[in-house]
């Protein structure tokens, strides 16, 4: 599927590409204001505490994301995130490129974050988090949403 032989009349009627030039076309505009601090005083459902993410370890086989013949390569990108948050300003970058490449090589993907807000879903990305209380954990949901989405790649 990935191939680079498309006429302009092709990259045109692809609702996948456009899908992707969307999210390049509102990755050029500022990033939101977090008004959380400013509301919480007012509503004390606007707050920073946010609940505990906790990864089951599955006793059976995790249920594979459907691959047929017409569907898209997937490619996994893995943010190194765990302890900092990634920029705003880095992440506008990173979203250009992320979706250039999913125009350019005709595919799909997905952005898989240790944060609750990785900042790639403002633009549209599939975000994933990975949960866990210990590495060990956090390596087994990683594999399994690899697993789920199918990825051949990961970045």
């Amino acid at each position: 599927m990935m191939t680079a032989l498309r006429t302009d009349k092709s990259f045109l009627a692809d609702k996948a590409t456009q899908d992707w030039v969307s999210i390049i076309m509102r990755a050029s505009v500022e990033c939101p204001a977090d008004l959380d601090d400013l509301l919480v005083k007012q509503n004390n459902l606007a707050h920073k505490n946010v609940g505990r993410a906790i990864f089951h370890e599955a006793e059976m086989p995790v249920l594979l994301k459907s691959t047929g013949a017409s569907q898209r390569a997937t490619i996994a990108v893995v943010l190194d995130d765990a302890t900092t948050r990634i920029s705003d300003k880095e992440s506008i970058d990173l979203a250009v490129r992320y979706a250039a490449l999913a125009i350019e090589k005709e595919c799909d993907l997905v952005i898989m974050s240790h944060q609750n807000n990785a900042g790639f879903e403002r633009f549209g990305f599939r975000v994933e988090r990975i949960a866990g209380e210990t590495d060990a954990q956090r390596k087994a949901c990683l594999d399994q949403l690899i697993d789920f989405w199918g990825a051949q790649i990961v970045i």
